[in-house]
């Protein structure tokens, strides 16, 4: 019976040491082939890729999973530093990155009548050796939340095909933003992690749910122009980012991703598991 009972703390602390150990780890870098590369997955080819921004705005990130995001590893695009998100878990304030760029007229588009500051744009064209549909699944995050929400602060970003965007609230023609998902607004697609103490390690006060872009009625062969952008609005300061799965850009629906507080229970069950195996078998 002791044995048994032994068990549950080490469990639970086993529990609360994971999620407030686990970090994401982030290398910043601008090559837009590296990029577009890291991206592409089965049925897809890719030519004429280019980027558009400051050299510590987009980059690599892996143990996202452990942090909580629903996406383990991939590339970044943040409306400020990249570098910001590397092996922090979350801290009290916010974090500024200021890279005194330009913002995006597309994105300006989508928050008229403010207009956008230190876009990050990834950009490139794409063919299909099969089937007549793309996809890609993506998650996006700021520190503009909560206290911004409702706001001119709308922190953008978007997804554009040959002009259109398809960064879209599943089943809706509303683009993915702040001011639209959130606490209020769409808050089934939303993750909060604004107050202590922290439920992800990941330092963004706010994110969504591991979304799906895709886009039908393509033809194999025939080249199309994809344009991923992000920026600040009305100002440029409070970073914002989006998470693009690696290798998730392909032919046919990427895999299905545990929603982030049932990644992190797995993952800290599993330590708690090994825990008292250790403990038991000592």
């Amino acid at each position: 019976m002791m044995k048994k009972l032994l068990f549950f703390p080490v469990f639970f602390s086993l529990v609360f040491l994971s999620t407030s150990s686990f970090a994401m780890s982030v290398t910043a870098f601008d090559s837009a082939t590296n990029l577009a590369n890291n991206l592409v997955g089965e049925g897809i080819t890719i030519s004429n890729p280019t980027y558009t921004g400051a050299e510590d705005a987009s980059g690599y990130f892996s143990g996202g999973l452990a942090a909580g995001i629903g996406i383990d590893s991939g590339i970044l695009l943040t409306s400020g530093f990249a570098s910001n998100l590397d092996g922090n878990s979350n801290t009290s304030g916010s974090i500024t990155g200021v890279n005194y760029m330009p913002g995006d007229t597309d994105l300006n588009n989508l928050v008229s009548p403010n207009s956008t500051n230190d876009a990050a744009i990834l950009e490139f064209d794409f063919s299909l050796t099969t089937g007549n549909s793309a996809f890609f699944n993506y998650v996006f995050g700021s520190d503009e939340y909560n206290e911004y929400v409702n706001s001119s602060f709308n922190d953008v970003f978007g997804f554009f095909f040959e002009g259109e965007n398809i960064a879209l609230i599943p089943g809706t023609d509303t683009p993915v933003a702040i001011n639209n998902v959130n606490n209020g607004l769409n808050s089934s697609y939303y993750n909060d992690n604004a107050d202590t103490p922290y439920p992800y390690s990941f330092e963004y006060d706010g994110f969504t749910d591991v979304l799906t872009a895709s886009i039908s009625n393509l033809t194999p062969g025939d080249s199309y122009h994809l344009k991923l952008a992000i920026a600040d609005t009305s100002d440029s300061i409070l970073d914002s980012g989006v998470f693009l799965q690696g290798g998730s850009f392909g032919d046919t629906p990427p895999n299905q991703v545990p929603e982030p507080a049932t990644a992190i229970l797995l993952l800290t069950g599993l330590a708690g598991v090994a825990g008292f195996r250790k403990k038991f078998m000592s």
